[in-house]
């Protein structure tokens, strides 16, 4: 028996994803959906098998008492006021990526969760992508040894077919190129590598798409928090298919993506082995590990513990973001990367 109602703002591209998610959970039925557009919440629960309220504004989804879990699906530029007003009103929040479109969005959102003492968990999805889980296991188990260089790619020209490609390439309603993607690419080196504490980053005006309102390329030098430094870059504006790569070398080995390299713990080896695996090899959100993220929130609020990917961590991969944002826009000069706020209360 469903134990928990959730409740959808906006019925986009990504909220497919969360019905399935929560249709298919044992202790979770999806109550009803949110979207501006009238209609379009129940055609989607239909698509999907759902038989579920469609909610006339975000007034009626807040006030059913039937709403345990609210999921933020909307774009981020109304991110801060949903999510502050899930936290008021005592209800788990789901946070799409990225968290607002600003710093200030994140700190209110983390400090009125925290004020609540409700659990979150953000939708940075690669962190549950079966090679991330393999490349986290393997440093864990002490394959890795210390950081000296890491970097990720965010490669990922928007196509005007997407669902919600005007808000994407938009400023007011996407932010920047590592806000609407690249967020991605810098959360994962943080959770593989660890804090970036500094960056210096550069970014190129469009030249093949015009429908850009920011600069579509852009990459970040960083320096972690134990001296390593790397790379960070997001390319929307390019000949390519979707591309994330994230490259580690350290004291003991070198993993690049799904390959391995380490003179100590695998002698024998002449070259870079490879294991098979799920790649995070495509940006179509069917492709992303929802089911794992949702699997692993109900145990966290079933556990009553906080989520590896809770606001309390992830505001720290939106305030790497807004640095980078920051540090480009002032021409390369260098940005220090606050990961030392103190959890409010």
């Amino acid at each position: 028996m469903a134990r928990y109602g959730v409740g959808l703002l906006g019925a986009g591209w990504v909220a497919g994803e969360y019905v399935k998610a929560f249709r298919d959970h044992p202790l979770t039925e999806v109550a009803g959906i949110y979207n501006t557009t009238p209609g379009k919440a129940t055609a989607l629960m239909r698509s999907h098998g759902v038989d579920a309220l469609e909610y006339s504004s975000d007034d009626e989804l807040f006030d059913d008492e039937r709403v345990d879990i609210v999921v933020s699906a909307t774009h981020p530029d109304v991110r801060r006021e949903h999510c502050v007003r899930a936290a008021e009103t005592g209800r788990h929040i789901v946070i799409e990526k990225p968290i607002g479109l600003s710093r200030e969005d994140a700190h209110a959102i983390r400090e009125a969760v925290a004020n609540a003492g409700v659990k979150t968990v953000t939708s940075v999805v690669l962190r549950w992508n079966p090679q991330v889980l393999t490349v986290r296991q393997l440093i864990e188990d002490g394959v890795f040894g210390e950081l000296l260089y890491g970097e990720a790619d965010y490669w990922h020209p928007l196509k005007t077919s997407y669902p919600g490609y005007r808000s994407f390439v938009s400023r007011e309603r996407g932010g920047s190129a590592f806000m609407v993607g690249g967020c991605h690419a810098a959360d994962l080196l943080r959770y593989l590598a660890g804090e970036i504490v500094e960056v210096a980053a550069f970014s190129m005006p469009k030249k093949l798409n015009m429908d850009y309102e920011y600069d579509p390329n852009i990459v970040a030098s960083v320096r972690f928090a134990n001296g390593a430094v790397g790379k960070l870059a997001t390319v929307f504006e390019a000949d390519t298919p979707y591309i994330l790569n994230c490259k580690l070398l350290g004291t003991e080995a070198t993993i690049v993506n799904n390959e391995v390299f380490s003179s100590k713990h695998y002698p024998g080896s002449l070259g870079y082995w490879k294991f098979p695996t799920i790649e995070p090899s495509s940006g179509d959100v069917s492709h992303h590990p929802f089911p794992a993220e949702i699997e692993h929130f109900i145990d966290c609020i079933e556990q009553d513990v906080e989520s590896h990917a809770s606001i309390h961590d992830t505001w720290k991969s939106m305030e790497l973001c807004c640095a980078i944002d920051e540090s480009a826009a002032k021409g390369g000069q260098p940005v220090t990367v606050n990961v030392e706020l103190p959890v409010p209360t």
